[in-house]
Formats: C-alpha cells, structure tokens, sequence
C-alpha cells in the first residue's frame, strides 16, 4: 500500500509499504478521503512528531478485513472513524470525558503515535467506527471529524435561540462552529474574518454580519447593530491575540470558548475579564455522542459540504497540498487516498 510518512518540516515521502494485518477487535479500514487538519499543520511546523509516522485523523472510507473476534463488521460497509481508543479505565473517562482520557495520547490515531489516515489503507479498533448512512458520501462524510470538535465546544456553552454570538475566525472550525450554533437555534449571529474568502463562506452559511477586523471592530459594530454585546464569543482563530480580543467583545458575565489551536503563548489583560466576570472555556476533541450528531447533521445536509471543501488533492500530492493552506482562498482540504 502506498502511505506518506513525515520526514521533516511539511516534507513527506510516498513509500510503498506491507499491508497491515488486523489483530483481534481490529478492522483494516480502506482510506477514502482523509481531512488537513489545522493541527496537523502546528504539529509538522513545531517538529513535535517522530520522523516516519503516518498522520491524518479526519478520515471516512470502507472496512476492508476483519480480525479475530469482530462480528458485525462486513467488508465493503463504509465508515468515518474517531481517532481515539479511550482507555475508559481513568479518572475522565469513568466522569464521561473520554475525549481528555489520561491515556488518549498513547491510543490516538494520526497523531504521531498509531498509524493514520494518510495512506491507502489503515488499521482501527472497532469501538472507533461509525458507519455512513446511505445517503450521506464519502466526502462529506470525511467532514464527521473537524464537525464534531465544533458542535462538542458549543454543547459546553449551552446556547440557545435567543442567544447573541461571535465567532473569530472563519476557517473550517469557525465555519463548522457557526453551523453548530445554527443547529442550537442562535440566528443572531456574527463572524469576524478578514480573509475575504472565508469571509465568503461564513457568509454563504448564513449569518448577520461577517466583520472584516481589519476595517471594523467587532466590538463597535455589534453593539450597534443588536443593541448589546455576545453572550458567547468563539475563538477559531488561535492567534497570540484572539483570546484576549474575544474577552474584550464578549458581554458582562459572558462566555469565551477557545476551539483555535495555538502553539504559542497568548497575550490576555486579566482586569478586562475581572471587570465582567468573563468566563474562559477551552475545548477539546469530541465524544461518539458528537460524532453522532455532525453524522446526522450531514446526514440531513444541514450543513454544506461546497462551503466547507475548497480543494481534493491525490495522495501523491500531500505536500502540494499542505503548502497550499498557507496561502489564501483555501478552506477544508482533503486528500483523496485512492486517486491514481
């Protein structure tokens, strides 16, 4: 099978390599498509990954063959994967978080550790396979994953209709966080970008306003088109700055929820959070109860997969196509595994 191991930096090489064999409770999972994740990107760019390994962890496609002891499992049925293998021993996961299990980064998929979904072919537990409805397809069904880590820090603000919202940073996570809100019935809702292509697309999703930061603030023009502050401010951005700015614009008592990975350190001004009770959330990952909702949203094409998906890259071409999210105009990239 063909698979692209990390080199260093962005750099990989497509290698040919032995087809895995699952073990027991394993499924070999034939890659369909297999989503760019923002994080992937802060991972090769931070040279935290070992030299060799397979990433990739936004993954639909197809079981291929079954191990010792899996029952219900046919070859051919197609299936998005959460990649994880929660422990469900620890602490977290016995409280209900298994997305923060204290062994997550040892059983994770993609990440650097267990081998993902750049390549034609993968292994997987069964406990991590959803299967596809019918009439949802394998690209869309690939947008499961990032979906998910939407609609997972929205169910922790606890919106609703009624609720006023801004989110900064139109990147495939803002735009996923915007129709998660949607899902939760908030319509008064803002975007700020200054991209004027994502700004697009956070338009094309439907939304009161998409503010560019850069000519407007947020801070002014909310106010002045609703009559008051966001009860919630979503930082998609993940820049030194963005949390501070989202305590600056969010209301008295109000709740910023950081989704934007960053790296780096932030800079935050503690008396503006003093002075209004502001609240700081930080969310990560997903639990199957949020995979099965973004299936469903998708499913009901609530949300739109031409908004979301800019560009399908072959596997050969994964550098091309991670250099190309560096530049403007690109939104969700996928890697087709089985092109060519």
């Amino acid at each position: 099978m063909k698979a692209a191991l990390v080199r260093s930096g962005e750099n990989f090489e497509i290698v040919e390599l032995p087809l895995p064999a699952p073990g027991p409770g394993e499924v070999l999972i034939k890659v369909a498509y297999c989503g760019i994740c923002g994080s992937d990107i802060h991972l090769l760019q931070t040279g935290l990954l070992p030299s060799d390994c397979i990433i990739g962890h936004e993954i639909s496609g197809w079981v291929y063959a079954c191990g010792e002891g899996v029952e219900g499992w046919e070859k051919g049925t197609p299936v998005v994967i959460l990649p994880m293998d929660s422990c469900y021993q620890c602490r977290s996961c016995k409280a209900g978080h298994p997305q923060i299990c204290s062994n997550g980064i040892h059983r994770s998929y993609g990440l650097g550790v267990n081998p993902g979904g750049f390549s034609e072919y993968m292994l997987a537990k069964t406990s991590m396979l959803f299967r596809i409805p019918e009439n949802l397809d394998l690209k869309t069904a690939a947008l499961a994953e990032p979906l998910a880590v939407a609609i997972h820090g929205v169910d922790m603000l606890g919106a609703k209709s009624g609720d006023l919202a801004l989110v900064i940073g139109a990147g495939p996570i803002g735009i996923f966080s915007t129709y998660a809100l949607k899902a939760k019935g908030v319509s008064d809702l803002y975007v700020s970008e200054p991209d004027r292509y994502r700004a697009g697309k956070a338009g094309a999703v439907g939304v009161k306003a998409v503010i560019d930061p850069a000519e407007s603030m947020p801070g002014s023009i909310i106010p002045e088109r609703s009559g008051r502050h966001p009860d919630f401010v979503l930082d998609c951005a993940g820049t030194e700055s963005s949390i501070s700015e989202s305590a600056s614009v969010v209301g008295h008592r109000g709740l910023v929820l950081v989704l934007g990975v960053m790296m780096g350190q932030a800079y935050l001004m503690p008396l503006i959070c003093f002075a209004k009770e502001v609240r700081i959330y930080f969310s990560f990952g997903y639990t199957r109860k949020d995979y099965d909702e973004g299936l469903n949203l998708l499913m009901k094409k609530f949300v739109d997969p031409r908004v979301a998906i800019s560009d399908v890259l072959p596997l050969q071409e994964i550098g091309k196509a991670f250099q190309m999210l560096h530049g403007p105009g690109h939104m969700k990239v996928l890697i087709d595994c089985q092109a060519g």
